[in-house]
């Protein structure tokens, strides 16, 4: 046994880390057995400990779990028949889906869908924290039923709603003989933090003039329209319907958001609010901008629209509808509006390297949400009004009182819609591709 000036603490209990080689020691709490007793010669019931040493904190981790599941079966599992994962997790689902949004329960089932086709019907006490970060890599690549691999912000997304069925699972302990939260202890990765690429606003331009000159979609001119020149996130721009757009206000009326989930997609409320919320405020609905230029896009998607549909579109319709969606009447994947866009970046870079110029950087669709909001602030627009164009709160050191509580949103977008005006100089009309 080390002597407490060889260890040093991991904030874990029951585990220590040598400071010579840095292996890591475990104690183990065997619980109280009957062990023979040598100087009374009588068997006796005895708190038991051992320990082991390896290599990892997540091996001592695992173990640690290993031997508490043990221990909750010793204490009287003896007595819980086995419980399918598949059945806890339905039980869990009918429990509480009565306090969940439509929304929610469908992002609930997608999650459900993935954990149950990794655990299937597994006794819910065997399984231990080493097979949970198993299923959380198994996330992270492609299966039959399951094409999109997962990234980490979506892993831990998975791994709050697992922490909740345990949970749940160790409130009745009778009928599924849990004891211990073994997903607590699971590392899924660290969260994916992206350093945003800002465009300068000859670049934003030149975007502008190449999709104009060159795309023959025009959805396009609304896939970068709205987040570059109105501040809309991804799912906010694939949610705008014809009826939210109001060109004589020049504002979007930000209503709904459509998100990717599985293969599919679900309609929310903004980012932040509650479907349930009892008005605007706390669905996180406002209105954004909508400045000339970006009227003039969306004119051309419409008309474009009309084309394909043979009719008039109605303020029913979403706005960011490709040629293939519109002639075979489904919506187009959240998902694959961010591919899309790089491809379009691709399509472009390549006309420039032709043309001998410098590349415009590989940014995220989301980038263009992150340029709109610089060109406003760096143009010394008023930054609370930016934020509430963009749906953004105040915390922590700018929730200050004259914010959070005195200043109201007025939903005035002049002064937004006159200074991007003012820096788009793109030559906004489609070329005749007749001659």
């Amino acid at each position: 046994m080390s002597k407490k000036s060889d260890v040093k603490d991991t904030g874990y209990p029951g585990i220590k880390q040598k400071i010579s080689n840095g292996k890591y020691i475990v104690t183990l709490d065997l619980g109280r057995m009957m062990k023979f007793n040598k100087a009374t010669g009588e068997m006796e019931l005895r708190q038991v400990k051992t320990t082991r040493t390896v290599d990892t904190l997540k091996q001592a981790k695992a173990i640690i779990g290993e031997n508490n599941n043990e221990k909750q079966h010793r204490k009287g599992s003896y007595n819980v028949k086995k419980v399918p994962f598949s059945k806890a997790i339905e039980e869990y689902t009918n429990h509480y889906k009565h306090k969940w949004s439509d929304s929610y329960a469908m992002q609930k089932k997608s999650q459900t869908k993935r954990a149950v086709a990794f655990f299937g019907d597994m006794d819910v006490r065997k399984i231990s924290t080493l097979d949970i970060e198993d299923f959380f890599d198994w996330c992270r690549e492609e299966h039959p039923g399951f094409p999109h691999k997962l990234g980490t912000n979506s892993i831990q997304k998975i791994c709050v709603h697992l922490v909740d069925v345990w949970k749940y699972m160790k409130k009745n302990q009778g009928r599924y003989g849990v004891r211990e939260n073994v997903v607590r202890d699971a590392d899924y990765g660290e969260k994916e933090v992206f350093e945003a690429t800002i465009l300068t606003a000859e670049q934003v331009n030149y975007m502008i003039q190449y999709a104009i000159n060159n795309e023959k979609d025009y959805s396009v001119f609304s896939m970068i329209g709205f987040p570059v020149l109105a501040g809309l996130r991804r799912g906010e721009l694939c949610g705008v319907r014809w009826k939210d757009i109001d060109s004589e206000a020049q504002l979007i009326d930000v209503e709904y958001q459509r998100c990717q989930i599985s293969t599919g997609s679900i309609i929310k409320v903004p980012k932040g609010g509650k479907d349930s919320g009892k008005d605007r405020k706390e669905r996180k609905q406002r209105y954004a901008a909508l400045p000339k230029p970006l009227i003039t896009l969306l004119e051309y998607v419409k008309a474009q629209q009309e084309e394909y549909l043979h009719r008039a579109v109605t303020g029913e319709d979403y706005v960011y509808m490709q040629k293939i969606n519109l002639v075979n009447g489904y919506l187009p994947h959240p998902g694959k509006v961010s591919r899309r866009f790089h491809e379009f970046l691709v399509r472009m870079n390549n006309v420039r390297k032709k043309a001998g110029l410098e590349e415009i950087p590989y940014i995220r669709l989301h980038d263009l949400r992150h340029t709109f909001v610089s060109l406003c602030l760096n143009g010394g627009l008023n930054q609370f009004q930016v934020a509430a164009n963009c749906g953004h709160t105040f915390k922590e050191k700018d929730d200050i009182t004259t914010v959070s509580v005195y200043w109201h949103d007025d939903e005035n977008r002049k002064d937004i819609n006159e200074y991007i005006e003012s820096i788009i100089t793109a030559r906004l009309e489609i070329p005749d591709m007749s001659m």
